[in-house]
């Protein structure tokens, strides 16, 4: 394409204009398309920081979240455990209270044998291939009968025992932290441990013992419940800040896609006056490479 002297310097600076126009038309056609103000963060200029640290926000609230319901499914399924718990020893101790001669003391150490191996597999439950009530050695069934003997109803005995003491906990975000989970060394479970087995093993010769092996499982259950409503309380917690972190998460994707996505109106404004503005320079151009000396002439 010839170009006269004469028109070159007008020629050449209608000519980046345009393209300009046609690089700026381009970016918006393409935030059109995909409703973004740019592909990456380069193109957010002075809001790409403010992007970046939302997104790490964001995912950092959904580990939190991701970590709350794994501990509050697991505390679930102990609460579960926990009401099994309390059953039993309802049929344990409505058994000894169905217990009135001797003649029936046999009766009631079978009952208290079936009860205590379903006190044993309740407590050795596993959930997602952990053990519950181990504490932190959670591939160790908790309950083992091997080197238990009870000799009476008054010693404390956690021979069965075979987890730790450890306590389970779970960091919150703003630094706190929320202890969880219970081991088969909690009160409750050890008096129903002792009482079931002083009878199962047939310590029980006569009824004048019903009593006392009554006001244990009492208390037996009244801990058990109490652990029972323990979790509960944990889980209800951990449900309430799981909330707060999904309502954060909306926050802080609305405030990002503030930053990031464009209003599709002034786009739309916006690429209207960019087409114009090519279409002017086309013309103008058109005009400015058609001229001849006849034109400067007249």
């Amino acid at each position: 394409m010839a170009m006269r002297v004469a028109t070159f310097q007008t020629t050449s600076a209608l000519m980046q204009k345009t393209m300009t126009t046609q690089a700026r038309l381009a970016e918006v056609q393409a935030q059109q398309a995909n409703g973004l103000k740019s592909s990456d963060y380069g193109g957010l200029g002075s809001s790409a920081g403010r992007v970046v640290d939302l997104s790490i926000s964001v995912t950092r609230a959904e580990a939190n979240i991701s970590a709350a319901n794994t501990v509050v499914s697991r505390n679930d399924m102990a609460s579960s455990v926990l009401q099994d718990i309390t059953d039993i020893l309802t049929n344990a101790r409505s058994a000894v209270s169905a217990t009135r001669s001797d003649d029936e003391l046999q009766s009631l150490q079978n009952n208290a044998a079936e009860y205590l191996e379903d006190l044993k597999t309740m407590l050795n439950t596993q959930y997602q291939g952990r053990y519950l009530f181990s504490g932190s050695t959670t591939d160790t069934a908790p309950v083992d009968f091997t080197a238990y003997a009870v000799a009476d109803l008054t010693t404390v005995n956690t021979d069965y025992y075979q987890g730790d003491g450890y306590t389970q906990t779970i960091r919150l975000n703003n630094g706190q932290q929320m202890d969880y989970g219970i081991t088969a060394t909690v009160s409750g479970f050890e008096e129903a441990l002792r009482a079931l087995s002083y009878v199962a093993d047939g310590n029980l010769t006569d009824t004048s013992e019903l009593q006392d092996v009554d006001a244990l499982l009492v208390s037996a259950q009244d801990s058990v419940i109490a652990a029972t409503s323990k979790a509960g309380n944990t889980s209800s917690r951990l449900g309430s800040y799981i909330e707060n972190e999904e309502d954060f998460i909306a926050e802080a994707e609305n405030l990002a896609a503030g930053e990031t996505s464009i209003d599709a109106a002034e786009a739309t404004v916006l690429a209207t006056s960019y087409e114009t503005q090519l279409e002017a320079s086309y013309s103008a151009l058109s005009k400015i490479l058609n001229l001849n000396l006849s034109d400067y002439l007249r």
